[in-house]
């Protein structure tokens, strides 16, 4: 058989396939922004809004990633705690607004027009029906009209959302700007976050070494390294709080002093407990709790010089002597804490232990999710048989689309595209009901045949 040949059946079933496979890398159904909501969930720094909008920061959830800015420069985040979707509203003032909730409050304008009808049929003085409101103090009139533009996006954005240079691009203090297929380090994500913003941190970075002194060199393998990477969110959607970026096995890629990874489950950074310094002084002496605290040094050269100034910082740091006891005017050495996989249950065995004055316990009520659990929000997941979704086949996106236009336009591409759909399904049935195949040629000839109207109405 040509190589350029395929039977019907086959071309159907590899199409079937792929819409399976895309399900599978995003299964979730892209139907409903998750703004005003403020939660922890998958975010993505849109850098081709950032550019739009004077240089704002803007982050998006994940479904407005695929709806909404599926064609624009992203950047992942991975999971940010109290996070409410920026699409839409007014720091993007030179976009659009969110084509999911415009097409929700268009289905809400109907739906209310129908029963506003049905009343006003049956009383003289009925009023008419106004579109949901969508900011505080104003009415988005624009939604009750079909138009091909999306109205400017003008919706109340959180003033509580932390924004730090990720949303740049930018992750770790060494301010690298993140390649995934060039980027040999690991990095791990501060689980505290009140300064940092939740922040990914190289190994090294975290120790003090100067950076790109364990930078290794990647090895062109001549293949393209980004069908190997995984699907976008997963590691965050599991919970996974580091990035492994892909490297050579053979490589010994180990950070000299860092702990081992399989010894701890979270990791907080220097800057954190540094602006909590008296609550992780406490803490770092519960040994279940606290597996592992690290100085932070300041572009140590080498493994030699950091393991010198490791030994005089256990010196002067490990000693049974309390803190008030200790020279005030000694100059101390930011550490970051690596917690315990079973940390938050240990944690709830010492709170209503701790004394009122405690500033371990008035730390722990004011971050909650040190004891409980801090979920990462994920939307409903598609219904893999559906086939009325609004993100089903591509015939149906594409029917979909039509329902964005001016309706004389609607009509007229409804029209044709029915045409076509009969047409291109009675070309395809004889190939079927014989199982022949269907050549490059004869496809090409079929769509010519209708761009220049043979055999048209």
């Amino acid at each position: 058989m040509d190589e350029k040949s395929v039977t019907a059946v086959d071309y159907l079933e590899e199409q079937l396939e792929l819409e399976r496979e895309a399900r599978e890398v995003m299964p979730y159904e892209p139907d409903v922004c998750t703004y005003p909501k403020s939660c922890r969930q998958l975010v993505f720094a849109c850098l081709t809004c950032r550019r739009q909008n004077e240089g704002a920061n803007i982050g998006v959830c994940y479904l407005c990633l695929i709806q909404c800015h599926s064609t624009h420069e992203l950047v992942e985040l991975f999971s940010k705690r109290d996070f409410t979707c920026d699409c839409g509203t007014s720091r993007m003032h030179k976009g659009s607004s969110c084509a999911l909730r415009a097409k929700q409050a268009r289905e809400l304008v109907a739906a209310e027009s129908t029963t506003n009808t049905s009343v006003q049929m049956s009383s003289a003085r009925g009023s008419p029906v106004k579109p949901p409101r969508l900011r505080t103090g104003s009415f988005s009139e624009s939604f009750a009209f079909s138009s091909i533009d999306l109205p400017p996006a003008d919706d109340i954005p959180s003033l509580d959302n932390n924004y730090n240079h990720n949303f740049e691009g930018k992750f770790c203090s060494c301010e690298m700007i993140y390649n995934p297929i060039q980027e040999t380090r690991t990095m791990h994500q501060c689980y505290l976050g009140d300064v940092c913003g939740e922040d990914w941190f190289h190994q090294d970075c975290i120790l003090g070494y100067k950076p790109g002194i364990h930078r290794k060199r990647i090895q062109s393998s001549g293949e393209n390294m980004l069908d190997e990477l995984p699907p976008p969110g997963l590691e965050a959607s599991e919970d996974k709080p580091l990035v492994t970026p892909l490297v050579d096995e053979d490589d010994d890629d180990v950070i000299p002093h860092f702990p081992e990874i399989d010894s701890f489950g979270e990791f907080v950074c220097w800057k954190c407990v540094e602006a909590n310094r008296a609550a992780f002084d406490e803490l770092k002496h519960y040994l279940k709790i606290v597996v592992h605290h690290m100085p932070h040094f300041d572009l140590v050269p080498d493994a030699e010089t950091w393991e010198t100034q490791y030994e005089q910082y256990k010196d002067k740091n490990e000693d049974e002597e309390p803190p008030t006891k200790k020279i005030k005017t000694e100059k101390k050495i930011p550490y970051s804490v690596f917690l315990s996989e079973s940390f938050k249950d240990d944690i709830t065995n010492i709170m209503a232990s701790l004394p009122e004055e405690s500033a371990l316990g008035k730390f722990l009520k004011s971050v909650e999710f040190f004891s409980k659990d801090d979920p990462i929000f994920q939307p409903p997941k598609e219904e893999m048989a559906s086939s009325t979704s609004s993100t089903g086949s591509l015939f149906e996106l594409g029917s979909n689309a039509l329902r964005t236009l001016p309706a004389p336009q609607a009509i007229e591409g409804l029209h044709a595209y029915g045409i076509m759909k009969a047409k291109l399904r009675d070309f395809f049935k004889g190939f079927v009901d014989q199982n022949k195949v269907v050549t490059e040629e004869e496809v090409r000839e079929f769509f010519g045949n209708m761009k220049n109207g043979a055999g048209g109405d």
